[in-house]
Formats: structure tokens, C-alpha cells, sequence
């Protein structure tokens, strides 16, 4: 299960798809913020623990109507793209980022932390879209600039050292798909597994 927390200026675009739910500690927790850059609207979305980043650029009414679908099949492109297993463990991943995503909640939510590192992903972004003139045109492009902004070196509040999230996340869905497999090949019925 996903649980997308929404600031105020996203909300806006998901008022239909928002629901009033707890946070559920098994779920994935991702923070999104829209903002617009060169007149478009444009979607940061970042995972609470790793801090991982998705980008999404130029987005209309029809995407934000199916934003949770957009945002599973994107997640689970990238969890495959990050990880680069050969095509029976990718098979095995997709199955998993699957399991992971079948569930989404949309709630209305705010983390300062979080907000912060979504606030110098967003200046990366705009600062990149000025320059060039333009926003990343396809998903392609959204990956790359957000390849670039997980190679970035982060540090929470309590953390002792600096982490890169691309690194966190890789290591996220590696565990969990050892995890999954170790209990399929041992023949235990499989729950969703917790992910934090």
C-alpha cells in the first residue's frame, strides 16, 4: 500500500480523490507538493524515508483524474530502471512493485522535513527549466532530471551521516524483494510485507 500526502496547492487538483485515513506504519509514505513552473503544472513527489524523488511536468486536469495510476506506474518503471536485474529477478521486482502499489490513499498531509528537500528539488527545477527553456518533455526526460536530483546527497533531522536516495531506494526494493522471495522459495503464505 501507497499513502500519498498532499500539500495544500496539490489538494486543490486531487479534491476528488481525497480521503480522510491514519497513517498506516505498512504503507509506503510519500509527500507531493504542485507548483507551477514555466506556466505549467508541475508534481514533486518524494518518499518519506529514502527521500526519493519523482518527477512530474506539464500535467493537465485529465492527469491529475487518474494521478494515482500515473504515480503506481511510474513507481514501479523506476524501481525497475534503478535497480537493473537481469529479466527473471525483474520480473520478480515488477510482480512486487506491483503488490506495493495495487492500493493507493490520497490524504490531504504535511511534513516540514520532507517539504524542505521537495523545496530544493522544486528550485532545481526551476532553475533548470529558466536555463533550457523548457520543462522535461516525457516521462524519459522526468526520470533523468530526477536521477540527477536522487543522486544528490540528503540529510534528515537525526541522521547522523548524508545519504543519496537513489541508493536508499535501490537497497528499499532489493530488501524487499529478497524478502519476498525468501519467503515464496521457504513456501509461507506471502502478506504484504512492511515496508519501513
Amino acid at each position: 500500500m501507497i499513502q500519498i500526502h498532499t500539500s495544500k496547492a496539490l489538494a486543490t487538483d486531487l479534491a476528488g480523490h481525497l480521503t480522510e485515513a491514519p497513517r498506516n506504519p505498512g504503507a509506503m509514505q510519500w509527500y507531493a507538493h504542485r507548483m507551477h513552473v514555466l506556466r505549467r503544472k508541475c508534481v514533486i513527489a518524494m518518499e518519506a524515508e529514502s527521500r526519493y524523488a519523482m518527477v512530474f511536468t506539464g500535467l493537465t486536469k485529465p492527469d491529475f483524474q487518474r494521478f494515482a495510476d500515473i504515480f503506481s506506474d511510474r513507481l514501479i518503471r523506476e524501481a525497475l530502471s534503478i535497480c537493473q536485474l537481469d529479466d527473471d529477478q525483474s520480473g520478480r521486482l515488477g510482480a512486487v512493485a506491483t503488490l506495493v502499489t495495487e492500493s493507493v490513499q490520497i490524504l490531504p498531509g504535511y511534513d516540514r522535513s520532507v517539504q524542505t528537500h521537495i523545496n530544493e528539488v522544486v528550485r532545481e527545477m526551476e532553475w533548470t527549466a529558466y536555463e533550457a527553456g523548457t520543462l522535461p518533455e516525457h516521462d524519459g526526460h522526468e526520470f533523468s532530471f530526477g536521477l540527477r536530483m536522487n543522486q544528490t546527497p540528503r540529510k534528515r533531522k537525526g541522521d547522523k551521516d548524508y545519504f543519496y536516495p537513489l541508493e536508499k531506494m535501490r537497497a528499499f526494493w532489493l530488501g524487499l524483494l529478497e524478502h519476498v522471495s525468501a519467503r515464496t522459495d521457504n513456501q509461507v503464505p506471502l502478506h504484504k510485507p512492511a515496508l519501513h
